[in-house]
């Protein structure tokens, strides 16, 4: 008689919390190696509390085999949670480094292996850590127009229909039902109680099966990105999307188009029969979240940024109308007050005290530049603000610039000069500004010619670099077109007549 064997059938279960990787796996050595001492003691605390004990359970006494009592052990069992907890509070108490940390919890405590819970909680904490390790994309999510319906304005409005309510159990069971079909994956949703948002972190496992077995394997390439991250800003109508990848990771097509998938099905997991949604782009991509709060965050829908943004951030609280002469008023009161003090404290230039302040040697011009500069980019674009946007670019859509006609100068033919789409001979993935169909239709009825310029701002703090070109005479602040003070909201567009275009009903960027 045969003996029995157990097969494995493909089946239409996502990945639990329980399920286990082991340590030597590739994905649970790279995400604690980038976790620091303190990250992976208040980790370990969270795995230990009440509510999370049934998924993290770690490696105890009691579950020590009668085989192995007498093999040497490198970190010996505690014999209870209590135990445990006691042990990381002393840890952190003292002094030491960060593989102290993780050997005891790789190979002493959670031996047998990381659940899915434990690998979803490490990734976050270390976005969490680091929040310009990953490049996110900002998403609209916005109401798809019903043919019945008169209503076609998408903006931002106080209507309590626009957007859906946000039910984590509900929202998590319409998505794995969207998701279970085309790949198994592991869902965690938390939200985060230091910044105003909820993250979806969804582990892809490109596999049929849904076991610890087939978790263990490691099949998939080793530059493959297996984790996407979105995030809800508290109260506003923006998602943003990244791909959790490693140190000088390269993201290829595959990492990119099951993200999409994974963000195809989150406006469908909100949709109902009377409602349905769509994720619309707004072309804004950064790799900082403060950038991405304030910018497509709780109350942002309208782009006031550049010299718009004193309205924004409550730092000018009268009336809008009467700004000029408060700004005024406030300046000269300012400069009366500093006076003022400094007669009355009889301050005199002496050792440890510079011998006059900055105002006294800053010519007329420079002051002019600099409050034309404050002018055109109000509150924003500062260099330690932390909302530093590292790449902006735009296709300039202006016809050239006509040559008059003299005797001296030659006919230039341009019959050659086609302005369509110059990505033929490039390679890799097509650019967002390459032009459509339409747009070189519509260049092609013209009389003028449009030529294909395209301009890159790259650096640490693109808007600061200008702020600061401007102050320096570089750029001039009263001739410069809007978009370069940030004031369209966008980090990638085209511009015409100095203006960022926008699609017909939709705002910049949408």
């Amino acid at each position: 008689m045969a003996p029995n064997t157990t097969t494995t059938v493909p089946d239409y279960k996502n990945i639990p919390h329980s399920h286990r990787l082991p340590v030597t796996h590739r994905e649970v050595q790279r995400t604690f190696n980038k976790l620091s001492r303190q990250s992976l003691i208040s980790l370990a605390h969270q795995w230990l509390s009440k509510k999370n004990r049934d998924f993290c359970r770690p490696y105890l006494l009691s579950d020590r085999d009668a085989d192995d009592e007498d093999e040497e052990e490198a970190y010996t069992p505690a014999q209870s949670f209590e135990e445990l907890q006691e042990v990381y509070k002393e840890l952190a108490a003292r002094k030491g480094g960060k593989r102290e940390i993780q050997d005891r919890i790789l190979e002493g405590d959670w031996r047998t292996g990381i659940s899915m819970y434990q690998l979803a909680t490490a990734e976050i904490q270390y976005l969490l850590d680091h929040p310009n390790s990953l490049r996110w994309t900002a998403k609209r999510l916005a109401k798809i127009p019903n043919a019945k319906s008169a209503v076609l304005d998408m903006e931002v409005t106080n209507d309590s229909e626009h957007l859906p309510r946000f039910q984590a159990q509900t929202f998590m069971s319409n998505l794995a039902r969207e998701l279970t079909p085309l790949m198994k994956a592991h869902y965690l949703l938390t939200k985060i109680k230091t910044l105003p948002m909820t993250i979806l972190r969804v582990y892809i496992h490109d596999s049929p099966y849904s076991s610890e077995a087939s978790l263990a394997a490691t099949t998939a390439s080793p530059d493959s990105a297996r984790s996407v991250f979105f995030i809800w800003p508290n109260g506003s109508p923006f998602v943003y999307s990244s791909i959790a990848n490693h140190l000088g990771q390269i993201i290829g097509d595959d990492g990119k188009h099951l993200r999409d998938i994974v963000q195809q099905a989150i406006p469908k997991a909100f949709s109902r029969p009377s409602a349905r949604y769509q994720l619309a782009s707004t072309n804004f991509t950064t790799k900082s979240l403060e950038a991405l709060l304030t910018y497509r965050g709780p109350g942002r829908g309208n782009a006031a940024a550049g010299g718009w943004s004193i309205f924004q951030d409550h730092s000018f609280s009268q009336n809008a109308l009467d700004f000029i002469t408060t700004q005024r008023e406030r300046g000269d009161a300012h400069e009366k007050s500093g006076a003022d003090k400094e007669a009355s404290t009889g301050a005199k230039p002496g050792p440890g005290r510079p011998k006059r302040t900055l105002d006294d040697t800053e010519s007329p011009e420079a002051k002019r530049r600099r409050e034309v500069a404050e002018g055109r980019f109000g509150s924003s674009a500062k260099p330690n603000d932390g909302q530093g946007l590292e790449r902006v670019e735009v296709r300039i859509d202006d016809p050239f610039p006509a040559i008059p006609n003299t005797s001296a100068q030659q006919e230039v033919d341009t019959s050659d000069l086609n302005p369509g789409p110059t990505s033929r001979n490039r390679k890799g993935r097509p650019s967002v500004l390459d032009r459509s169909l339409e747009e070189v239709e519509e260049l092609q009825n013209e009389e003028a010619w449009v030529p294909d310029v395209r301009v890159v701002f790259r650096g640490s703090h693109v808007f600061a670099g200008i702020r600061q070109l401007v102050e320096q005479g570089v750029i001039d602040g009263e001739k410069m077109p809007g978009w370069m003070t940030g004031e369209a909201g966008v980090t990638i567009g085209a511009v015409k007549e100095g203006r960022i275009r926008t699609k017909k009903d939709h705002i910049p960027g949408v």
